[in-house]
């Protein structure tokens, strides 16, 4: 899987496990239960690896990423300023980042 052409096959395994991990995700937050950002930095990872492999991301996928970067949203847009370090900031700062980046690639495809 090195480089952004990666094996069909490949590419196939890490769009299940995305869908896994965000499967899980979702089952967290319907209980009420910490995620642990560990499982939010390797959703991100496979995400960006199916990006950058053309294939699209599968639904449960696509759900959480968004929902993390509209919640992301919100907190900026009524705090001025920074919140406190908390020990989930590396994977958010990653995921923000990197949703910015879709973002920007989106733009440029219209």
């Amino acid at each position: 899987m090195i480089g952004s052409h990666a094996e069909p096959d490949k590419v196939a395994e890490v769009a299940r496990l995305a869908t896994a991990i965000a499967d899980r995700i979702l089952a967290q937050n319907a209980a009420g239960t910490t995620i642990p950002p560990e499982q939010f930095t390797m959703l991100v990872r496979a995400a960006r690896m199916l990006l950058d492999n053309g294939v699209a991301w599968p639904p449960a996928v696509e759900h959480v990423l968004m929902e993390v970067a509209r919640r992301i949203e919100q907190v900026e847009a009524v705090s001025d300023v920074a919140p406190a370090a908390s020990e989930g900031d590396d994977a958010v700062v990653h995921l923000t980042q990197f949703l910015g980046a879709v973002k920007r690639r989106e733009g440029a495809g219209d």
